[in-house]
């Protein structure tokens, strides 16, 4: 397992390099002010957008037991969609200013949805009824998934209401988009605060992902441990959507591909899905920087397109050995 994140961490480093030298212009490195000043910010802002977004989505499915869960169903991401959109409506505007107050609406409404989660859910998570298990993994769920529907129908309110000009700098942030990214340290900051809160008690995970029942009788304090994973799964979400926008496909696939290259227990498989997420966004970005160049393509849109015929090549090998 180490030699597999050390791997990983040389795939990162060359990532990063890789992303330096991508830009609007071509490939290659430009004068110094143009890589420090315009490129590094945004390799930073995509490095931790994607190491949080993979870190929250597996931390999602191993709370939840669900193969199909990722950072979005917390409805966290629908709460900072509407910070971040209801700021841009009313008139956040362009430059530092404009960039600030459009960060500070997404993480004001990332925050507002994750207190609404807790509430809504509080009981849930103490439910230390083994019998209710299954069912209290379903109920935390759909509270997530009905918060980012109810999230979806402000959004769309907010999308009809907007002028023409407003509507681009919208749909690309949903789309998920670093053009302008310049707050790498918030996405970053989330990424190793989760981290920090549930990393130190992978091995508990571990036993909450084979059921609450064999948790329990191993001493674990089910309720706590469920609650200190969500919170982490909320602040890596959280951050990653008010730096670079809804970047999807990220959370839900990264863990799936390190489990299928072995990385299974928890203590491994969280850091490497941090490491895994910002190295595929990275690059993603830098195709995104470069294909069309000068035009600028939405990173999210790079990263779906490019994501799930990679992975479906993983995955299709794997599916054809385990029934034959």
């Amino acid at each position: 397992m180490t030699s597999r994140l050390l791997s990983l961490f040389a795939l990162a480093a060359l990532a990063l390099a890789f992303g330096l030298a991508a830009g609007s212009s071509g490939w290659g490195y430009a004068a110094a002010d143009i890589v420090w000043q315009v490129r590094a910010p945004r390799v930073l802002a995509g490095f931790g957008a994607g190491a949080a977004l993979g870190l929250a989505g597996a931390l999602m499915q191993l709370l939840t037991r669900n193969a199909l869960a990722d950072p979005y169903v917390l409805g966290v991401s629908g709460g900072a969609s509407v910070g971040a959109l209801g700021a841009l409506a009313f008139g956040a505007g362009f430059g530092v200013r404009g960039e600030w107050l459009v960060v500070a609406g997404a993480l004001v409404g990332a925050c507002g949805a994750a207190a609404l989660l807790f509430a809504l859910s509080w009981r849930l998570l103490a439910r230390a009824a083994i019998a209710a298990a299954p069912e209290t993994s379903v109920a935390l769920l759909l509270v997530g998934v009905m918060i980012g529907t109810a999230a979806s129908a402000v959004v769309s309110m907010l999308l009809v209401l907007a002028s023409d000009l407003q509507l681009r700098g919208m749909v690309f942030w949903l789309l998920g988009d670093l053009d302008g990214a310049t707050h790498g340290l918030t996405a970053c900051a989330g990424a190793l605060l989760a981290l920090a809160l549930v990393w130190p008690r992978a091995r508990e995970l571990d036993w909450l992902a084979r059921g609450d029942a064999w948790a329990a009788t191993l001493g674990v304090p089910v309720a706590r441990r469920r609650r200190i994973a969500l919170l982490a799964a909320a602040i890596a979400t959280a951050a990653a959507v008010a730096t670079a926008g809804a970047i999807g496909f990220v959370g839900l696939v990264v863990p799936h591909v390190l489990r299928l290259l072995g990385l299974r227990d928890a203590a491994s498989l969280l850091p490497a899905s941090a490491l895994g997420g910002g190295t595929f966004v990275v690059l993603a970005d830098a195709v995104a920087r470069t294909v069309v160049a000068p035009l600028q393509l939405p990173v999210g849109v790079i990263a779906a397109a490019v994501g799930v015929p990679a992975f479906l090549a993983l995955l299709l090998p794997h599916a054809r050995a385990a029934r034959g």
